[in-house]
């Protein structure tokens, strides 16, 4: 199996976040957490559509964060044009906090992995 691996962090306020991203012919993986832990959290799937059509989403697992999640799944798909499974984990933060951050740092990652 032949895939390509990619990490970025961001640091704002007082919180930190690191994204993960596996990349494969079809799809992407992208794992969200803070603190460094490395946890499976609340899942979700995008597919892309085409001919303009916006993304169609799903959450596969977990309801915290269920609406970042499926924003940030929508977003890789679009991006990578292809399957994108995203998982948020972290704990004890308000989705409202840092959802802002966490697009700074889809951004951020989609960028490092689409210049190889």
């Amino acid at each position: 199996m032949v895939y390509e691996s990619f990490t970025a962090e961001i640091e704002e306020r007082e919180f930190k976040f690191t994204a993960s991203l596996i990349k494969l012919e079809n799809a992407v993986f992208i794992f969200f957490d803070n603190k460094g832990n490395s946890k499976l959290g609340t899942l979700s799937i995008a597919m892309p559509q085409f001919d303009g059509k916006t993304c169609i989403s799903s959450i596969i697992l977990g309801t915290r964060n269920e609406v970042l999640t499926k924003i940030l799944a929508e977003y890789f798909a679009k991006t990578f044009n292809s399957i994108a499974l995203v998982s948020t984990h972290f704990t004890e933060i308000s989705e409202s906090k840092v959802s802002s951050i966490l697009l700074k740092l889809a951004e951020k990652l989609s960028e490092k992995a689409k210049s190889t």
